[in-house]
């Protein structure tokens, strides 16, 4: 009875029925359904699938190419499951892959002919919009294998997916989360997010991503592909019930699209840091009793996790951990100590980013006030709600929780303290002047917001001899591309305080040391980059400066100038060279000071420095690498990093040698 009801449907089929499409896959994805009845099926789809019909559709025969794009989403109903069948997996890869190019044509066809003609129906352009998204569903690694290479390699194929995936935004009709009982067939069997994050997955493996496919529908703006994977991102968490995976795949497809810098950076300007923490409130906002899913929330908390851990230290980094902080991220990374059980595999790294979140990253910004002051205002309202969850003393959150909170309780001390007697200097580029005075005194040059002067001959000088306009054009062009922000006045200044607090603390161990290499200068250097922050004391000999990039020969060249400064200097007493390392993101930054000792020894009282010969031993400068740095993720992927990097550095030398900048006053 079966042979012969299957034996009607594909005589149907052959006719041209729209319903023997349906009839035929339902037929396939019955229990009792045998593999010869379902491969005599795949072939009779693709029968009509063939060069033939396509060319029919084309001069107008046949009116609308309805019964392929059913033949298409049926295909991708029930071949998932035989491809899975190792017994068959060959047998029908073979069948797809000899038949691959002309169901490319088709699915371009539908494409470019159809889902994009505003002139179209409407229930025909979703109809082959989900024919499409549907069978390249079934072109994953999982269900394609070595075979992938094949499709993901042919023409128009990857830029079709992702112009699938914008239309989606731009217009909410092609959502996957729209149903519309209209459109024949089935709701969309998979969600593009996931096909498109798959083979993402499959381009890390190799560092082989085809960024020309991949921002064609762009037209090459990062920018827009960014807007288009947060709106993704932000549709589907409002979405009630919330679809979990697909939150997934879209924080993980954002990752993955971050090892582009063109995209990166206007993810960041576009707020994904503030976007993706709210994606761990929401998630945090439940209760893991009340939801079934637990290990898809948790997974998506971890993935969150992730995206802000490789990302917020970007750039200049400042600017990322002040937006997740203001977005509230401390009170939610409280609340996520009750999900840290249900990931299914329990793999400590899963959690890895959340713990360097709390014990290591946001503990060294600190040192900034504008970072110290939003995490000590969380703190503290999380201490004054007795209702909120503390972290068990025996769970896997409370030593990294309290690390942040003895830390940042510390710190806040220093800003109660009155800084209106507070010494804070500014030095004077030039390498023929190197004067220092109260700050606010100097003129700042305008063009990196680094350096002052004290006059405009000493800018002309550093300009043209003393190689600020390399530095200056450098920091200039990372600045135009939105991947470096100027520290603030008022976080300098607490940085000072912090240093002088710090000295202070352990200015037994600094004057012991000193004394052994008196007359001579000290050195202290003290790593803020790592928690603890480290600090050691020695001489110019014992602590020569480190290499922190490439381009670090004006550190270098400053640093010998202050040793100059503390050796000629003519008024009494030890000097100190200062170098502490700054936690500004992926840009290394080093403070350079020179003072007395007697500025460390507690009980100093600044007020009664009124020696003018004490300016001209003192120095300050704060040194900022000026070209481009690797990230947590650009150090996962190093080819194609290395290749996009060489790429923007080509750019930004060709727009150095267009600009005329010769001119030193272009910089003030």
């Amino acid at each position: 009875m079966s042979s012969n009801e299957l034996k009607n449907i594909l005589d149907d089929l052959n006719k041209g029925s729209f319903d023997s499409v349906a009839s035929a896959t339902l037929f396939a994805l019955r229990d009792d359904c045998t593999f010869p009845d379902v491969y005599q099926i795949t072939i009779a789809l693709y029968g009509i699938l063939d060069s033939a019909h396509l060319q029919r559709v084309k001069r107008g025969l046949i009116a609308e190419p309805l019964q392929q794009a059913l033949a298409l989403r049926g295909l991708a109903s029930f071949m998932p499951f035989w491809l899975g069948r190792s017994v068959y997996t060959a047998r029908m890869l073979n069948t797809l892959t000899s038949r691959w190019p002309i169901i490319r044509e088709w699915l371009l066809f539908l494409g470019t002919d159809y889902v994009y003609k505003e002139n179209i129906d409407k229930t025909m352009r979703i109809l082959a919009k989900r024919a499409i998204v549907d069978f390249l569903g079934i072109c994953r690694h999982d269900m394609l294998g070595d075979s992938l290479p094949i499709v993901l390699s042919s023409p128009g194929i990857v830029s079709l997916m992702f112009s699938m995936w914008d239309l989606e935004t731009r217009d909410r009709y092609f959502s996957s989360c729209v149903q519309d009982d209209d459109i024949p067939g089935p709701p969309p069997i998979i969600r593009t997010p996931a096909i498109l994050d798959s083979w993402m997955c499959t381009f890390s493996e190799t560092e082989t991503w085809n960024w020309h496919e991949i921002m064609r529908p762009f037209n090459n703006d990062g920018a827009r592909i960014a807007a288009t994977a947060l709106d993704h991102l932000e549709h589907d968490l409002a979405q009630h019930p919330i679809d979990y995976d697909l939150i997934i795949w879209d924080i993980h497809l954002l990752t993955s699209l971050s090892v582009n810098n063109t995209i990166r950076i206007p993810l960041l300007m576009q707020h994904s840091m503030q976007k993706t923490a709210g994606v761990i409130a929401s998630m945090v906002s439940q209760r893991p009793h009340c939801i079934k899913p637990r290990h898809l929330v948790a997974k998506a908390i971890s993935y969150a996790c992730w995206y802000i851990r490789a990302y917020v230290e970007d750039t200049d980094g400042l600017p990322w951990i002040s937006e997740v902080l203001e977005a509230g991220l401390l009170p939610s990374l409280l609340a996520v100590e009750p999900w840290v059980k249900h990931l299914h595999d329990n793999n400590e790294e899963d959690w890895e980013p959340l713990w360097l979140l709390l014990s290591t990253i946001f503990p060294k910004y600190a040192i900034f006030r504008s970072v110290l002051k939003v995490m000590g205002r969380s703190i503290k309202a999380l201490n004054a709600v007795k209702a909120v969850d503390r972290p068990k003393p025996d769970g896997p959150m409370h030593k990294h929780w309290s690390t942040l909170e003895t830390l940042v309780m510390t710190r806040l001390d220093l800003l109660e303290t009155d800084d209106v007697d507070e010494a804070h200097v500014n030095s004077c580029q030039s390498s023929k002047c190197n004067k220092s005075g109260a700050a606010g005194t100097f003129k700042r040059c305008a063009g990196c917001l680094h350096v002052h002067y004290c006059s405009r001959e000493c800018q002309i000088y550093d300009w043209k001899q003393g190689g600020h306009q390399i530095y200056c054009r450098g920091i200039q062009a990372r600045r135009a591309k939105g991947i470096m922000s100027r520290i603030s006045t008022r976080d300098l200044r607490f940085l000072d305080r912090v240093i002088a607090s710090d000295l202070s603390s352990h200015s037994e161990q600094i004057s012991r040391t000193a004394a052994i290499h008196a007359p001579g200068p000290a050195v202290v250097e003290i790593d803020y980059t790592c928690i603890p922050f480290r600090i050691g004391v020695g001489c110019t000999q014992s602590l020569p400066v480190p290499d922190t990039c490439k381009c670090d020969r004006l550190m270098q060249q400053k640093w010998d100038t202050m040793v100059e400064l503390a050796r000629s200097s003519k008024t009494p007493g030890q000097k100190l060279l200062i170098r502490a390392f700054i936690p500004c993101g992926s840009a290394p930054k080093v403070k350079l000071q020179l003072i007395p000792i007697k500025r460390i020894i507690p009980g100093y009282d600044p007020s009664q420095d009124h020696d003018p010969a004490e300016a001209s031993d003192t120095f300050d400068h704060l040194y900022s690498c000026a070209g481009i740095s690797f990230t947590i993720v650009d150090h996962s992927y190093p080819v194609e990093t290395l290749r996009l990097m060489n790429k923007e550095m080509d750019a930004l030398t060709i727009e150095g040698k267009e600009k005329n900048t010769t001119d030193a006053a272009q910089s003030a």
